[in-house]
């Protein structure tokens, strides 16, 4: 372990005490194993994230200079759309390193339907265009005492989720006692991609297409965030589609 050697297993001994210590080293072995191969696809994926838009600048801005190319709309309108993507690669880096610190902000009694229907209308004209249906289950006089900051992340985050790579036409919000119920109706994610779900950077399509695979940091926020107010979540499957369940003060 000392020389970063995480392929060594420990053997059974028929030893009780010694077996039991064994099995828990040999599952934190696997652990960092996992935690390598995450660590090596961030500089890889990041790496690729970076270079692809600034290759695109670079090019184009080279061309123009050089006279090879004219100064035009729509040049500038790539340039822009490049930029941009650099920008959000930056603020999913940064997003992530914020939602590792815990909120400070003080809780509060939230009125959690008209909570949830706020956000609904914030998506709302991108549910409309990916023909998405928000639908709501609770009650009226719903009400849980949270911080508001963190609850309004992480279903912000567990939105964009839905509507970048569910392929659902519904979404459903669900509250229970001390629980609530995020799920779609899409095509789900297939079962030994379950517990990895929030890992940092796993992402469940592991091609390098921006459109369906992306940095793998949306769900890794949302764990985060929630465990830095002491909450839990998980995803289970659905049938179909993916149901994420927050349990508020866990």
């Amino acid at each position: 372990m000392e020389q970063s050697n995480y392929k060594v297993q420990l053997r059974s001994m028929g030893v009780r005490e010694f077996d039991e210590v064994f099995t828990k080293f040999n599952h934190l072995i696997h652990r960092l194993r996992h935690e390598e191969k995450l660590r090596k696809d961030l500089v890889s994926d990041t790496s690729h994230e970076l270079n692809t838009p600034l290759t695109t600048m670079i090019g184009q801005l080279t061309a123009m200079q050089e006279g090879k190319y004219p100064l035009t709309e729509e040049r500038v309108a790539i340039l822009k759309e490049q930029a941009e993507r650099l920008a959000e690669l930056v603020q999913q880096l940064d997003a992530y390193t914020k939602a590792r610190m815990p909120d400070t902000g003080e809780p509060e009694d939230i009125h959690l339907r008209q909570f949830c229907e706020e956000l609904m209308n914030h998506f709302s004209l991108e549910l409309k265009q990916k023909g998405i249906t928000a639908k709501l289950h609770i009650a009226e006089d719903s009400i849980i005492h949270a911080n508001r900051g963190a609850l309004q992340q992480i279903l912000t985050n567990l939105m964009q989720n839905t509507l970048r790579y569910s392929q659902a036409t519904e979404v459903t919000t669900e509250a229970t006692a001390h629980k609530l119920l995020f799920s779609d109706n899409g095509k789900g994610v297939p079962s030994e991609s379950l517990p990895y779900l929030f890992e940092r950077f796993y992402r469940v399509d592991t091609s390098r297409s921006r459109a369906t695979g992306g940095l793998g940091l949306g769900l890794a926020i949302v764990r985060e965030v929630a465990e830095s107010q002491g909450w839990a979540i998980t995803a289970v499957a659905g049938h179909p589609g993916l149901m994420f369940v927050l349990k508020i003060n866990a």
